[in-house]
């Protein structure tokens, strides 16, 4: 009762005095200054810019700088007191770049707003030699050269040492050199370092600083021991040689880690769900090109933050205390561990002398290896989907960690083809963006790297490329621009239309130039999955799918088979990169082995090269075994025949052989083994000249024995081809020529 009698009071009180005179309670809304938008850019040209504002007060509007009104003028020299905007006219630019800050203010508020200007000039504060090698006992001045041409008055020199003395003086800065003298160097054991710092506020007043790094030799002169090539290679072995403390090598570093794809990475386990792939080795791998383009090596820096190094740069490099080592097998490769850009003694811009090296697939050697290379006039052989075209559910895009590269194929107009290999950590590889199919040239680091999900023994070619930015993907968006032309191909299952004639029973017709495709067995009436879409993936990129699959359409747009059938569910919705199989984006079948005799049965494709005539000619297509039971073909032939397309045992006379491959299967959920695929695997043939100018060309792929992977998934080919259970998938082919 007593707390009742409290609130009430309490109530009352309040009651009386919300209903006494408020005029001495007016209350003021506070000044308001402020702006959307604080920094605003223009071209060169110049131009107008719209500068908004949010006040409730008047105020004035000023250049910080009155100088600034040489280039920029305000329309006004006031703003409102309310919302409103102002602009700025910005003169044309021949100049530097340049900037002007805007005040805002009253009695009680002030804001600033900057307009950034382009300039026709760039500002250059080079210096030429990142760093130079000082000996003892000299007199004269020690120089590094410079491209400056700013006004060297904007620039501060610094010297910055370690120890008490300052044994770097009198440096003197000219636009085209910087000169410096040195105390000799006391100390018989160790080399000195120091830095020389230029530093300077740009057109944007931004603080920029270019360095020189100082190395003195020992009181004795000596440097240390440059190996050259030869020497390292001849000294590395397989478990590795510890290079002496004063060991040094020359060259140029021609990589850099910006697209993520500089090297592997290491997979301890394929079968296990997480933090089983080691991606760290990527951002710690670079190469070194000898002087003369000759020999290469890897280098693994000690840890990521080691690895600094200036792609073109040449080097000479402290490797003492790293190991050098070299493969168990050939190709030879050598690689050197355990360095750091921190050790580098001399390091120039090698722009202008390195030797850049252009060659055809077929040309590269084991020098290659390791070096910077740009294959000429080539092509990438599957015109669909990404660069890498996987099921991502299976990589760290969806959280999981059983892949960590996968290979794409490249052929030239020499007939050469190649693996190229994209990392999981390459911000390029799915981007929504279609391959280009044009011809061009791709430069890359030549590597010799295994992998085991397309042959048992990780062998998928002597040597493969490993771009580095997707500007050295330089082909051509059109396939138009392409050196190569087009006999038949098949993208997407095209059925006969209903006056369509077909010469083999239950085929599908080609999607480019002429030609039908069909299964020995019966119909294309199975179809598979796909990984093709082009677009970004992973557990937080679900329900996002608009890209399609890069499949670009002759006459405009791209396919998209689920606009026209309504089945817009067929793109998968957890973010794995999938279409379903209702999309007919890949045709498969589940019967291989003819039992009664002996023999398989085969995708057979016939297609007519009349008027055609070429000096080369060659087989794309695409395959992998899609069966959760296994029980796929394993190993397979290609044959062509110019007279038939009888495939029955009758007829095998007729048939010659073109290649032997085997094909993959993919991975079984957690039971993956490391010769299980994550996608397609594309191969390339070469076809003889003979079959051009013919009406009729078959070509068949049929197993050439009864081997299949067991059922339990943990052997390659213990076990025996199952039909309707051994799934094989095809999802390209084609025949192409040289124009």
């Amino acid at each position: 009762m007593k707390r009742f009698t409290i609130l009430t009071a309490v109530s009352l009180a309040l009651l009386s005095f919300l209903s006494c005179d408020r005029t001495h309670f007016d209350v003021f809304a506070p000044d308001e200054l402020g702006m959307p938008e604080h920094a605003y850019y223009v071209g060169e040209e110049g131009g107008e810019v719209t500068i908004d504002y949010l006040s409730n007060k008047k105020g004035d509007i000023t250049l910080i700088d009155p100088s600034d009104e040489e280039w920029l003028w305000l329309s006004t020299s006031e703003y409102g007191a309310e919302d409103g905007s102002m602009s700025v006219k910005v003169l044309k630019n021949d100049g530097f770049q340049r900037r002007a800050d805007l005040l805002f203010f009253s009695d009680t508020r002030k804001d600033t707003v900057s307009v950034f200007q382009y300039g026709a000039v760039e500002e250059k504060v080079d210096i030429l030699d990142g760093s130079v090698l000082v000996l003892n006992g000299s007199t004269e001045a020690n120089t590094v050269a410079t491209d400056i041409n700013i006004p060297l008055e904007r620039i501060t020199t610094q010297v910055r040492v370690s120890g008490a003395e300052d044994w770097i003086t009198d440096c003197q800065l000219s636009p085209s050199r910087l000169s410096f003298k040195t105390t000799d160097n006391p100390d018989k054991v160790y080399m000195r370092r120091g830095d020389i710092a230029l530093s300077y506020k740009d057109g944007w007043d931004i603080l920029q600083t270019r360095m020189v790094t100082v190395v003195q030799a020992r009181a004795d002169n000596n440097i240390g021991t440059v190996f050259t090539p030869e020497q390292l290679r001849s000294v590395a072995t397989v478990s590795g040689y510890t290079l002496p403390d004063d060991a040094l090598v020359e060259g140029y570093i021609v990589s850099t880690t910006e697209g993520g794809n500089a090297g592997d990475a290491i997979v301890e386990d394929y079968k296990q769900g997480t933090g089983v792939i080691d991606y760290t080795l990527t951002a710690r791998t670079s190469y070194l090109e000898s002087a003369d383009g000759q020999y290469g090596f890897r280098l693994i820096a000690r840890n990521e933050y080691a690895n600094e190094f200036t792609r073109y740069s040449r080097v000479t490099l402290g490797i003492g205390g790293a190991v050098v080592k070299r493969s168990d097998s050939e190709p030879v490769c050598y690689t050197i561990e355990g360095v750091s850009s921190n050790d580098i003694l001399t390091s120039s811009d090698g722009t202008a002398t390195m030797p850049w090296k252009e060659k055809s697939i077929n040309e590269l050697t084991d020098n290659d290896l390791n070096t910077l290379v740009t294959i000429k006039n080539c092509e990438i052989a599957m015109r669909k989907g990404p660069f890498t075209p996987v099921n991502e559910g299976y990589t760290s895009a969806c959280g999981y960690n059983r892949l960590a590269k996968y290979p794409i194929l490249i052929r030239d107009i020499e007939g050469g083809s190649m693996y190229m290999f994209t990392n999981m950590t390459c911000p390029y590889r799915r981007n929504g963006e279609t391959l280009p199919y044009g011809s061009g040239d791709i430069t890359g680091i030549v590597v010799h790297e295994t992998y085991k999900r397309f042959e048992k023994d990780g062998n998928i070619g002597r040597y493969q490329l490993r771009h580095l930015v997707r500007e050295e993907i330089d082909l051509k968006p059109d396939f138009a621009d392409n050196f190569s032309g087009l006999i038949t191909e098949f993208r997407y299952a095209k059925f006969p239309g209903e006056w369509d004639e077909t010469l083999l029973d239950d085929a599908i017709l080609a999607t480019k130039g002429n030609g039908e495709l069909c299964h020995t067995y019966g119909a294309v009436s199975n179809f598979s999955p796909t990984y093709f879409y082009i677009g970004e993936c992973g557990s937080k990129k679900k329900n996002k799918y608009k890209e399609g699959a890069g499949i670009e359409l002759d006459e405009g747009g791209i396919y998209q088979p689920w606009v026209d059938n309504h089945t817009e569910d067929a793109q998968n919705t957890d973010g794995k990169g999938w279409f379903k199989d209702n999309l007919k984006l890949s045709w498969s079948n589940k019967y291989w082995w003819d039992s009664s005799n002996s023999r398989g049965y085969c995708w057979l494709v016939v297609f007519s090269t009349e008027g055609i005539v070429s000096d080369r000619v060659s087989m794309q297509f695409a395959m992998y075994n899609n069966s959760q039971s296994a029980r796929s073909p394993r190993y397979w032939k290609a044959q062509y025949s110019l007279t038939t397309y009888d495939t029955s045992a009758s007829s095998d006379s007729e048939w010659i052989d073109i290649a032997e491959f085997t094909v993959p299967d993919v991975a079984i959920w957690a039971s993956q083994n490391d010769w299980q695929t994550l996608g397609t695997r594309v191969y390339d043939f070469p076809l003889p000249t003979e079959i051009l100018g013919h009406e009729l060309v078959s070509i068949r792929l049929m197993p050439r024995n009864n081997k299949a992977a067991a059922k339990s998934v943990d052997s390659y080919d213990d076990s025996t081809i199952a039909n309707n259970s051994g799934y094989n998938t095809m999802d390209y082919f084609a025949v192409r020529y040289n124009k």
